[in-house]
């Protein structure tokens, strides 16, 4: 029997305002999303990877003041790297700021909170996601912080999903074994991890079906196989749970 829910955030409760978890407003403000996209493809992914790979070099973080100067220059490293964007340093710390400082960033899914609440007389709630400090103020903004039983974010541990400490550290919070748990996430690498630690998955398929549909601009880590039961969005977990303790 399940009685307790891990979710993923991203794509799963809630999702960037452009589609992508770095290109916010502040940036295109800065910058056109032309210009951005008419860098060739090579040179842009190389720049972005490099910043990418600093933020995974840095990513044990605890304030997000912290949080702060990490973005402050990742982005410094985007303008650098990419000076056709015209992006000064003072622009990178703005841009960087208003990542982490603006919870306009991020857009709740209609069924999110509906879903949760739902939920919550049946199951223990909790949260494995690879994100940064200001996650908290991101989900008081929704009005679901006060939803969850338990919390494990990446920066605390300075890993990232599947890194089985991840699952590791929900367990231990939630206080279940791994065969009474499910975890909710949109990309199959990280309920490989989650299958490998003993936990129930389920796969969210709302973001492949933007991209499949061209609103993404942001590369696709998962893909359905049916290899795990699917749900298209998070409104359809009560019922896929329902059918599952009934077999």
């Amino acid at each position: 029997m399940i009685k307790g829910i891990f979710f993923d955030l991203g794509w799963t409760l809630f999702r960037p305002v452009n589609n992508n978890w770095f290109i916010n407003d502040k940036l295109l403000e800065c910058t056109g999303f032309e210009i951005l996209r008419n860098i060739p493809d090579e040179k842009r992914e190389k720049v972005f990877r490099k910043a990418l790979q600093y933020l995974d070099d840095h990513h044990r973080l605890d304030t997000e003041n912290e949080e702060i100067r990490q973005f402050q220059e990742f982005y410094r490293i985007i303008a650098h790297g990419l000076p056709e964007l015209g992006i000064s340093d003072s622009q990178a710390e703005e841009i960087g700021e208003y990542k982490v400082v603006d919870t306009s960033n991020y857009i709740f899914f209609d069924k999110s909170k509906e879903t949760l609440l739902k939920l919550k007389p049946h199951y223990k709630l909790g949260i494995i996601s690879d994100t940064w400090p200001s996650v908290d103020r991101i989900l008081k903004s929704g009005g679901i912080d006060s939803l969850f039983d338990c919390k494990t974010y990446s920066c605390n541990l300075g890993v990232w999903k599947p890194d089985p400490r991840m699952y590791i550290d929900a367990l231990e919070k939630m206080g279940l074994p791994p065969e009474q748990t499910v975890f909710v996430d949109d990309c199959e690498d990280n309920l490989n991890g989650a299958v490998a630690c003993g936990i129930n998955p389920i796969l969210i398929v709302l973001k492949q079906d933007m991209l499949n549909s061209g609103k993404r601009s942001e590369g696709n880590r998962g893909g359905n196989n049916n290899r795990y039961p699917a749900i298209q969005d998070i409104g359809e977990l009560p019922d896929l749970l329902e059918k599952a303790e009934k077999r």
